[in-house]
C-alpha cells in the first residue's frame, strides 16, 4: 500500500522531476544550493581582460606557486607593491612579486630581481592561484601552450 507521499514521489519521477530521498545522511548544504558552480562568475571580475597562464618555473615556490599551477591574470589591473605580476622579458612571460626597491620598480623572484624598464613592462596582475592537488595534474600541459615563469 502506497502512502500519499509515495504517490506524489512516483508522479514526480514519471514527470522527470527530482525526488528527495532520506535513505542517507542529508546534505547540510542542500538549503544553500544556488545552481551550478561557475568559476568565471565567482573568480573573474574582468572577463574581457583575464587570462589563464600555466606556471612553468620554480621562480615563486617560496610563495607557494609551483610549476604546473595556473594563474588567473587580469591585464586591466595596475601592479601594486606586493602583488604577483606577469611581465614580458626576453620574449617570454615571467612572474614575480612587484616591489619598489630604492625608488625603482622591480620584479622579484626566488631566483633574481628584474628591473622594470621600457623593455620589461607589466603585462598583468595575478589575482587567483589554481593549485592542483591530484598527482600528475600539475605537470599536465596543453599542447602548444607556454607557461609563465623563467626558462620556458
Amino acid at each position: 500500500m502506497r502512502s500519499k507521499d509515495g504517490d506524489t514521489q512516483a508522479r514526480r519521477l514519471a514527470a522527470g522531476l527530482a525526488v528527495e530521498t532520506t535513505a542517507s545522511f542529508p546534505n547540510p548544504a542542500q538549503d544553500y544550493f544556488e545552481g551550478h558552480v561557475s568559476l568565471d562568475r565567482n573568480l573573474i571580475k574582468h572577463p574581457a581582460s583575464t587570462y589563464v597562464l600555466r606556471v612553468g618555473s620554480e621562480a615563486l615556490v617560496n610563495l607557494g606557486i609551483h610549476p604546473g599551477d595556473e594563474l588567473l591574470v587580469d591585464r586591466s589591473l595596475p601592479p601594486r607593491p606586493g602583488t604577483v605580476v606577469v611581465v614580458v622579458h626576453d620574449g617570454e612571460h615571467r612572474i614575480g612579486r612587484f616591489q619598489i626597491i630604492e625608488g625603482r620598480a622591480v620584479l622579484v623572484t626566488d631566483l633574481e630581481e628584474i628591473p622594470l624598464t621600457v623593455d620589461v613592462e607589466p603585462w598583468g596582475v595575478a589575482t587567483i592561484l589554481i593549485h592542483h592537488l591530484l598527482p600528475g595534474e600539475r605537470t599536465a600541459r596543453a599542447p602548444g601552450r607556454r607557461g609563465a615563469g623563467g626558462g620556458e
